[in-house]
């Protein structure tokens, strides 16, 4: 921010900043237990497949391969809230 701003106008800019950064999911706390129960849900519902000898787990809806549980549960939550917006 520029120093010579006004501080009402750098307050504004903060609380805007914070309010965005509450509206946005976080995928950071995914652990890598939460991770296997998310892609275990996902794939009983038909979202994600796995494919056998290539050791690698596809989103169905996007078509992306990823090869952690976590990757891919973190992908699939910033998935959905972009088909939210």
């Amino acid at each position: 921010m520029d120093p010579a701003m006004p501080d009402y106008e750098r307050f504004e800019r903060r609380q805007i900043a914070q309010d965005r950064d509450r509206q946005r999911p976080d995928t950071v706390e995914i652990d890598e237990q939460r991770a296997r129960d998310i892609v275990q849900r996902l794939a009983d519902q038909g979202t994600v497949s796995f494919i056998p000898g290539a050791g690698v787990i596809c989103h169905d809806p996007s078509g992306k391969l990823f090869e952690s549980n976590t990757a891919l549960a973190c992908f699939h939550k910033g998935w959905m809230a972009a088909e939210t917006e």
